[in-house]
């Protein structure tokens, strides 16, 4: 019971700040039993919508599915630590396996980093990080939002790392963090993320939840993190 609770918190906090950091302007987040649906209202990261799964019978999430008449590509992000050969079965393919990770602040303790990080507050300095990843690392239009707080880690002066987080009823969701390939295995990826955490917790936040990358996963292994949950995620294409 303790455990599918857990889950059940992990997940809701997870799914508010996916859809809160990933929004568009006609998103909506819905619910049905235990499926919640991400409905971006436009095409994110090559989906159209993501749902996510837990405790469900696969015949009635993929009646629920069918009834939304989706015509474009879409993700389902089944939660759960056995592999879901049902869904593969059906014409599902594995985009990604990730992890559901927590972590309790309130017995979280660290060193600090001797790393250049900091809070990035002027559209300015988001734009010259933006060129320097050649992307939209950061989002211009987000930038004023007193929900969502952006970094950037330094080297020599020059972007090395990214990130951000935001905060929901004291827990802390840690999002979209990239380091560039030239500045990987330093130290940064670490160093940003004990400054995120440190600076939530001195807002109010008592716990942490997060998806990790097979990559990322070690990493959040040794800051504290526990696994809550394998992430299955899967794409359905139109």
């Amino acid at each position: 019971m303790g455990e599918n609770m857990e889950l059940k918190n992990a997940i809701d906090y997870f799914t508010r700040c996916e859809f809160y950091c990933s929004r568009q302007p006609t998103s909506q987040l819905y619910e049905y039993d235990s499926i919640k649906q991400l409905a971006f209202g436009t095409t994110v990261f090559g989906r159209t919508d993501e749902f996510f799964v837990y405790n469900s019978n696969p015949a009635y999430v993929m009646e629920t599915i069918n009834k939304q008449g989706i015509e474009e590509n879409y993700w389902l992000t089944v939660l759960s630590d056995e592999k879901p050969h049902t869904y593969l079965a059906e014409g599902y393919t594995i985009r990604m396996t990730d992890y559901l990770m927590n972590l309790n602040l309130e017995s979280w303790s660290f060193e600090t980093e001797n790393k250049n990080i900091r809070r990035v507050n002027t559209k300015k300095d988001a734009q010259r990080i933006n060129d320097v990843y050649g992307k939209t690392a950061i989002n211009l239009e987000k930038l004023d939002d007193p929900n969502l707080h952006f970094y950037v880690g330094e080297e020599n002066g020059q972007p090395a790392i990214h990130g951000s987080y935001i905060i929901f009823d004291k827990t802390v969701c840690l999002d979209n963090i990239v380091t560039l390939k030239a500045h990987r295995r330093k130290g940064f990826a670490k160093a940003l993320c004990r400054k995120m955490l440190l600076d939530a917790k001195k807002e109010g936040a008592t716990e942490s939840v997060l998806a990790s990358s097979q990559m990322g996963h070690p990493l959040y292994l040794k800051l504290g993190y526990k696994d809550v949950s394998k992430m299955w995620v899967l794409e359905r294409q139109s």
